[in-house]
């Protein structure tokens, strides 16, 4: 089933008739289409290479250097196997100090 088969006989005799003038605009270069019963004629713009952007150069003058980042000390930070291995016994032999 095709979309001409769902306009009337009229439209159908119009759209024939502007089929010629259709093909001609288009060997011009300008952009046609057929809408319902009107030919449709647009100027072909050939602005397709500005859709790109344009290349943008970042400043090498000002770039910072990396800082280091910054890990907390081993002292700070408890042994994980201690704890546990102190808490598999009772809790009265809890031997992990409470500095936190």
């Amino acid at each position: 089933m095709y979309i001409t088969e769902d306009y009337s006989k009229k439209v159908l005799e119009k759209r024939k008739m502007l089929k010629t003038q259709l093909q001609e605009e288009r060997k011009k270069g300008n952009f046609a289409y057929l809408k319902y019963d009107k030919l449709i004629v647009r100027e072909n713009n050939k602005s397709n290479d500005k859709r790109k952007r344009e290349i943008s150069s970042s400043p090498h003058d000002h770039t910072q250097a990396k800082k280091q980042v910054y890990t907390p000390s081993q002292k700070n930070r408890r042994n994980a196997f201690d704890v546990m291995r102190s808490r598999s016994n009772s809790l009265s032999s809890y031997t992990a100090d409470n500095n936190y």
